[in-house]
């Protein structure tokens, strides 16, 4: 194990819950990113162990933490969340860490949105969101699919926006969101306050209204699968991701 500046993911939260609960790190620092006020808290507490205080949480640090008291989470095992998502699919839990690991590498607060789907949406706001078209027709250029973006497009039009961008762990389109929560406003406020519980709820709500992609998941057919969850542009691509993650979940 290894944790330093820039990480980010559920290990990452889970130390910074003991570094709060340790009285190294601010109460609501736990973010899941590695930033600079918990690169200090490392250091803090590495010292505070007579241990290097380079900020790079290894081995030793874990070692020390565990005798604290920091119980680091399995990230190799499925969560109660995932197990409950796949009873309710009925489908293989892996399938769920296998989506999961391509689309968002455990980021719950992940979200993309697309200015060309808004744009398609919305012609007449064409002039007032950016957009460079990529090699494959939408944009790769993070300022115009980031969160800021987002938020820039839903204050022109909040459905539309919200329509128009995938969202949490799964990069579930927000029209399932919209469906869950009752409205644009509602369910962004949801998915902003509690991004792993929406993330699910999307999840289960797009499957079931796919049946085709829920069968494919059931039988474990990943070009099937793929060309439901992510276009038939994608099948070859996004195909082989999913198989080579799933290889590496039922390792």
């Amino acid at each position: 194990m290894s944790i330093k500046k820039g990480d980010r993911g559920p290990l990452v939260k889970s130390l910074q819950k003991f570094l709060i609960n340790a009285g190294f790190l601010p109460e609501g620092e736990d973010d899941g990113i590695a930033g600079r006020k918990t690169d200090v808290a490392i250091r803090a507490y590495q010292a505070s162990r007579s241990l290097v205080a380079d900020g790079i949480f290894g081995p030793a640090s874990e070692a020390a933490a565990k005798e604290d008291g920091w119980e680091a989470p399995d990230l190799d095992g499925p969560t109660e969340a995932q197990l409950d998502a796949a009873n309710e699919l009925e489908i293989p839990v892996a399938v769920i860490q296998t989506i999961q690991a391509v689309e968002s590498n455990g980021r719950p607060d992940s979200l993309r949105f697309e200015p060309h789907v808004f744009i398609r949406k919305r012609p007449d706001l064409k002039e007032q969101v950016p957009f460079t078209r990529g090699p494959r027709g939408y944009s790769v250029t993070r300022a115009e699919t980031n969160k800021a973006a987002f938020e820039y497009a839903f204050n022109l039009d909040p459905k539309s926006a919200t329509e128009s961008t995938s969202f949490g762990l799964y990069q579930v389109l927000g029209g399932h969101l919209i469906r869950i929560y009752g409205s644009a406003a509602g369910g962004v406020d949801s998915f902003y306050a509690d991004a792993t519980s929406a993330s699910y709820k999307l999840l289960i709500s797009w499957f079931k209204d796919s049946p085709r992609a829920l069968k494919a998941a059931r039988e474990l057919d990943w070009d099937r699968l793929a060309r439901h969850y992510n276009g038939p542009g994608q099948v070859e691509h996004y195909g082989a991701a999913l198989r080579r993650e799933y290889a590496k979940v039922v390792a």
